[in-house]
């Protein structure tokens, strides 16, 4: 599993150094406030005056700070997260796997996986209450800026989990924790109005015109924004449009994802707590714990599968964020994992676990596509996705 993961991200990253005008990867991070407040664009403004300071090629920047983001993160998880999930399954196309296998390193995500990590570690400092509220907002407010998906995967579980050994505190706890946030909330309000048109896509693309010729200085269409960039003079109702095309178009597409997002949780479910105790049982508690956070961050993540087909992308926001929100002690509501204890004990979950036991040979035959027709869904995974590549070159 190691191997090919250094395979597939070593590959990945002599190819980003080719990526440009056209690479949604790319143009995520280089959109910037050329023509004014638009949503993401912090990155790239701070890439831009990066790159004018230190004369180095803004693509480089990017490649640079997105491999950073994915290892320090990587690195997070083996060390931290390895007592309840072990490194196989972190290191799979569910978790860590899913950058490497899709090409989507080269991505902002990590970036707010990270900032999430810096909001939970800033909620149980011993800091006073003053700076600690400042902390969070602030780290809140630069993920906000810079992908708006933050508010989906983050604010809810900074606001309505408890610490691990906390106990559920009243409601009015909840209504004080959901006022702390307001500042990050009025962030996103912002990012929400000033969405992006299309004259401010044409301002960025033109900021970054120098670069293009550089990268690919045959190309006549250079002038048009594409990717990322383009996107930004969406509006909201045609995001909508798109995300809901996708899962009203027939029955293979939402029933294929459905299939991937359900065999993604239970793949989860089945991995945690295996290498906790050897010739032991399963923690059944753990398990229950774990499920419940799967559950409420499915919920909070739910409104983007209307307002973008990044179906993917998602998915691994919403595993890496429960994992990463276990893994700081963090719990979802008690009435919820009471939910799922009743469910498990009907469904006599502790006898299927252990007829089924978690080998990791299922990570490597199963992997998550980042688009949606059957031979994305089939060379998705570790093995399929390398057998192709070596297939090509004969």
């Amino acid at each position: 599993m190691v191997c090919l993961w250094l395979w597939a991200t070593t590959s990945q990253l002599l190819a980003a150094l080719s990526w440009g005008h056209e690479s949604f990867q790319l143009t995520e991070w280089l959109i910037n406030y050329a023509g004014g407040f638009v949503r993401r664009g912090l990155p790239g403004a701070l890439v831009w005056q990066f790159s004018a300071a230190s004369g180095i090629q803004a693509n480089h920047l990017v490649i640079s700070a997105s491999v950073l983001c994915y290892l320090v993160l990587m690195v997070w998880f083996l060390c931290r997260a390895t007592r309840v999930f072990p490194a196989a399954l972190i290191m799979s196309c569910i978790v860590m796997g899913f950058p490497a296998y899709q090409d989507s390193i080269i991505r902002k995500d990590c970036l707010g996986l990270l900032l999430l990590l810096g909001c939970l570690r800033a909620a149980v400092s011993a800091w006073p209450r003053i700076l600690h509220i400042l902390v969070i907002n602030g780290v809140a407010a630069v993920a906000i800026l810079s992908h708006e998906a933050f508010v989906f995967f983050a604010l809810p579980a900074l606001v309505l989990f408890r610490h691990h050994d906390e106990e559920p505190p009243p409601l009015i706890e909840f209504v004080r924790r959901g006022l702390v946030m307001l500042p990050a909330g009025v962030c996103f309000c912002l990012v929400t109005w000033f969405h992006g048109t299309p004259a401010l896509a044409e301002a960025v693309n033109h900021s970054w015109l120098p670069l293009w010729r550089h990268i690919a200085p045959g190309n006549g269409e250079l002038d048009v924004p594409a990717a990322a960039i383009q996107a930004l003079g969406w509006s909201s109702g045609q995001g909508l449009a798109m995300g809901s095309y996708v899962l009203s178009s027939g029955f293979y597409q939402p029933v294929a994802w459905a299939g991937v997002f359900a065999v993604s949780f239970a793949l989860v479910v089945l991995f945690t707590g295996r290498d906790a105790g050897r010739g032991e049982p399963p923690a059944m508690e753990t398990k229950v714990q774990v499920t419940a956070i799967l559950l409420a961050q499915l919920l909070f993540i739910s409104p983007l599968f209307l307002l973008g087909c990044d179906y993917g992308r998602w998915l691994f926001f919403w595993v890496a964020s429960s994992l990463m929100l276990h893994a700081a002690q963090r719990r979802a509501p008690r009435w919820l994992e009471a939910s799922v204890a009743r469910v498990f004990a009907n469904v006599k979950v502790c006898r299927l676990a252990a007829r089924l036991p978690a080998n990791d040979w299922y990570l490597l035959c199963f992997g998550v596509p980042v688009l949606w027709s059957s031979h994305n869904f089939l060379a998705a995974s570790p093995l399929t996705h390398h057998f192709l590549l070596i297939w090509s070159w004969f």
